[in-house]
Order: C-alpha cells, then sequence, then structure tokens
C-alpha cells in the first residue's frame, strides 16, 4: 500500500519533473553538481558492482556511478514522470546497458539479501512515512562490508547563514519557483518548511544513531555549501 508521504512525493515530482535539472542547479546556486560530486566521490566502487539508487530522480547520480566507476546501478523513483526523463537521458548518453529501471518505493525492495554492493540515498528520508524502516530496508539489500551513502539539505548551523537560508526558502524560492511552472511553485512553497520540520526531528547526531544502530560502521559527515546539504556515508557491518 502506497503511504501518505509517497503519494505526495509522486504528487510533486511528476509536477516538477519538466526542465528538473537546470532549476535544480539554479535555485541550489549551481552547488547540486557539487553536492552530487562529493556524494560519488565517497563509493569508491569498481566496474562490475551493483549499486542501488532508490530515489533516483532524473538518474543524475546514476549516470554519474557508471561513468565515473562502470558500476551496475539499479535506479528506483515513485515517479513515472522522472523515470522517463531518466530513461530518456540514460539512452541519449549511451549509458543504458548499465542502467536499469524501477518505479516503486525504497520502503519495499524487491530485492534478496545482499544483492548490492551499495547505495546512493538522495533526498529521500523525506519523502518516507518511517525514515528508519526505510534506511533497514535498503540497507537489508546492500552486501555485509558494502557502503551506505546519503545526500540531503540540512538547516545550516551558523546563525547568519541560517538566517539568509530561512529567508532564502521562505520568501524567495516561493516567489522564484512561480515562474517556472506550476509543478515548480508547488515545489518551492513546500521545500524549507519540509526540510526545517526533518531536521528537527532528525537532525544529523540522531541519523548518525540510526545508523548506527541498523549496524553501519565507520559513519563519516560532510556539511557542504555552509551547511546547506550534508553528506553521510558509512560501512555496512560484517564484511
Amino acid at each position: 500500500m502506497e503511504l501518505t508521504k509517497n503519494r505526495h512525493a509522486r504528487w510533486l515530482f511528476d509536477g516538477a519533473a519538466d526542465k528538473y535539472d537546470n532549476v535544480a542547479q539554479v535555485f541550489s546556486f549551481f552547488q547540486y553538481g557539487r553536492w552530487r560530486r562529493y556524494l560519488i566521490s565517497r563509493l569508491n566502487a569498481g566496474p562490475g558492482d551493483r549499486v542501488m539508487d532508490p530515489c533516483t530522480g532524473t538518474a543524475g547520480v546514476a549516470l554519474h556511478i557508471v561513468r565515473t566507476y562502470q558500476s551496475q546501478v539499479v535506479a528506483l523513483d515513485i515517479s513515472p514522470h522522472m523515470l522517463d526523463l531518466a530513461r530518456h537521458k540514460t539512452a541519449n548518453a549511451g549509458l543504458q546497458e548499465n542502467i536499469g529501471f524501477l518505479m516503486g518505493r525504497a520502503e519495499n525492495l524487491a530485492f534478496a539479501d545482499g544483492s548490492f554492493d551499495a547505495a546512493c540515498v538522495t533526498f529521500l528520508l523525506r519523502y518516507v512515512d518511517d525514515p528508519k524502516t526505510t534506511l533497514a530496508e535498503i540497507l537489508r539489500v546492500i552486501k555485509p562490508g558494502g557502503r551506505l551513502l546519503a545526500l540531503d539539505f540540512q538547516v545550516p548551523e551558523n546563525p547568519v547563514v541560517r538566517g539568509l537560508w530561512y529567508l532564502y526558502t521562505r520568501a524567495v524560492l516561493p516567489l522564484a519557483t512561480r515562474l517556472v511552472s506550476p509543478g515548480w511553485r508547488e515545489v518551492g512553497g513546500f521545500l524549507g518548511p519540509n526540510i526545517s520540520r526533518f531536521c528537527r526531528s532528525y537532525p544529523v547526531g540522531r541519523l548518525e544513531q540510526i545508523w548506527s544502530e541498523l549496524g553501519v560502521e565507520d559513519i563519516h559527515v560532510k556539511r557542504l555549501s555552509l551547511g546547506g546539504a550534508v553528506v553521510m556515508w558509512g560501512t555496512k557491518s560484517g564484511g
């Protein structure tokens, strides 16, 4: 059964799928590509490794993994419009042999235990009803000794930067996204409050604790862009 946040995420990103890559770059002040590159630099995969991308969007992370490591990627998303764009981008890049696409939910993965060498989780946990259970399901399909990586937005810690962040996400972004499309208008009004709520419930320290409770070792955290994004990575125990 599709859950409440799943339904909202599907509706939200189906509406914003068109122009997603370019608009995301502009409204992140061209930091989105930098965050993605840093995330993938922590992966340390190899040719033939199987990597799960459980919130692929338009396949930006999946394509970067293949180009960097020549790995095999299974890319999952709940939005059919996002997946259409992802397949189109992958075909244009000539990398369709390296990336398989599925529509589905990260909370219920149709794969056996230990099917993947790693998973890259990007901008996912704010759109699921139970982040810990979702992470447990993703870890289930990673081999012992495999890597878990995550990227998401974050509320900056510095008071001055945090004040500017609130101004941008509560005033500038909702107004600016109205000029793009109705779908992006919804994203612009939703994003700032959603990030704030999630960070109050799941600050970085709490996420580290959850990862540790689920059996992830050697956990690292890197804040990027004055604290506006955070990358986490670690290793599943038992390897």
